[in-house]
């Protein structure tokens, strides 16, 4: 079973053909596949260049194309940073990072109920010094990270923020940010101006105000990210929605009226996660996609790209398709990416709660290679593992339900997933 796509084929013979399976797999299927999976660098690049030729009106910034607001702009030195990452990974076969997101607190105005990173607060531990933070920047920058997502929490609650955001080097790392949008007030919004950041994503949950105010636990809270969102935009700042796909929002195809939104408001792009069991729901899977509802939203997402739509739908449904997975996506986690927590662990994204070691102890270089030799890291994954059966059996049902997260990977199995 699973869905097939075909690209070429002559009479009934497929020469070149995906099918996704039901697990979320993607094998070849075309007697050129073979041939396809050899030169993949190449595929990955002309699929890459065509998103980019789709999107060169979308935004411009310091007169430098930009086609999405997560990826660096086209032909700045962070974007060829990011490029020269690709190549290496593709060439000496293993991954080398390009972004990093950096939780700098996890204090927070909001009581989500979904929020990924409930129960990672420690009570009386320090979070990393202004030092120790613009360290870790550096050592993120040395090892060729183009873009660093900072985050929360809120990261705004953070004091020193604008100064970390200063301190990035923008000719090697373009410093993005996700905001719940409660503190986008005219002088915070100057001082992300002048800091240099280079694109901000406002959290928008549903686009119904009284139920996204509910699911953030704070009344008012939509209409004050909303008047946030149209501050950005009248100082020239690159804006774009976060948000995420759960089975039963999906169902009511909340996913459009998310993206209907977000082209109301004249935003620059949508990043639409799945809704990955995590943080406070780490153990709740009832509101996983059915593989049905992924080939909904990226039917959805292909459309958008085709016609050339602003803003574009990045949705982790498309990512993790056979376009995606040929563009060089399929999961993130450390394969181009990776998270640093408020106190300092490592772990391989933002979903995923297991902590390969703290740059208190260690490098980032070296809790970089622990994670992309350890077996479960050390193959490319089409789509996210957070969602695969099997990883969840063997990496997350074992953490204990009053862990502090990220869990330490030494108390969990040292296995390959797929066989365990």
């Amino acid at each position: 079973m699973g869905t097939e796509q075909v690209y070429l084929k002559i009479a009934n013979t497929k020469l070149i053909s995906f099918k996704k399976l039901e697990d979320g797999r993607i094998i070849g299927t075309g007697i050129l596949n073979p041939l396809i999976n050899k030169l993949r660098l190449f595929t990955m690049l002309y699929l890459q260049s065509k998103l980019y030729r789709n999107y060169n009106n979308l935004a411009r910034y310091k007169g430098m194309m930009v086609t999405n607001t997560f990826a660096p702009p086209v032909g700045s030195r962070a974007q060829l940073r990011a490029l020269k990452g690709l190549i290496k990974s593709h060439i000496l076969g293993k991954p080398f990072p390009l972004a990093i997101t950096f939780a700098v607190t996890y204090d927070c105005m909001c009581n989500c109920v979904h929020c990924s990173a409930g129960k990672h607060y420690r009570e009386g531990v320090p979070y990393l010094s202004t030092e120790e933070a613009k360290d870790l920047i550096d050592q993120a920058q040395k090892l060729g990270m183009s873009i660093i997502a900072f985050t929360g929490g809120e990261p705004l609650i953070r004091k020193d923020l604008f100064e970390l955001i200063s301190y990035v080097n923008k000719k090697k790392t373009m410093p993005i940010m996700f905001t719940n949008g409660l503190l986008l007030t005219d002088e915070n919004v100057d001082k992300l101006v002048d800091a240099g950041l280079y694109s901000i994503f406002v959290s928008i949950d549903s686009p119904i105000p009284e139920e996204h105010n509910r699911l953030r636990g704070m009344p008012g809270i939509f209409e004050q990210a909303i008047k946030g969102i149209k501050r950005l935009k009248s100082k020239g700042v690159l804006v774009g929605l976060s948000s995420y796909a759960t089975r039963s929002a999906t169902e009511k195809g909340m996913y459009k009226k998310i993206h209907e939104l977000g082209k109301e408001l004249g935003v620059h792009n949508i990043i639409l996660f799945d809704g990955v069991p995590t943080g406070n729901m780490l153990k709740d899977t009832s509101e996983l996609l059915t593989q049905s509802l992924h080939e909904e939203i990226h039917a959805y997402s292909a459309k958008i790209f085709k016609n050339k739509i602003i803003p574009p739908l990045s949705s982790q449904a498309w990512q993790n398709s056979v376009e995606g997975v040929l563009s060089g996506i399929g999961c993130l986690a450390a394969n181009i990416q990776c998270y640093a927590s408020a106190y300092g662990d490592i772990a391989p994204c933002d979903f995923t709660p297991i902590s390969f070691g703290n740059i208190h102890e260690q490098s980032l270089k070296r809790i970089w290679k622990s994670m992309i030799n350890h077996p479960a890291y050390t193959h490319r994954s089409d789509f996210c593992r957070m969602q695969n059966p099997q990883f969840r059996h063997t990496y997350i049902d074992p953490i204990p339900e009053d862990a502090k997260l990220p869990y330490p990977i030494e108390k969990l199995p040292r296995v390959d997933y797929r066989s365990y």
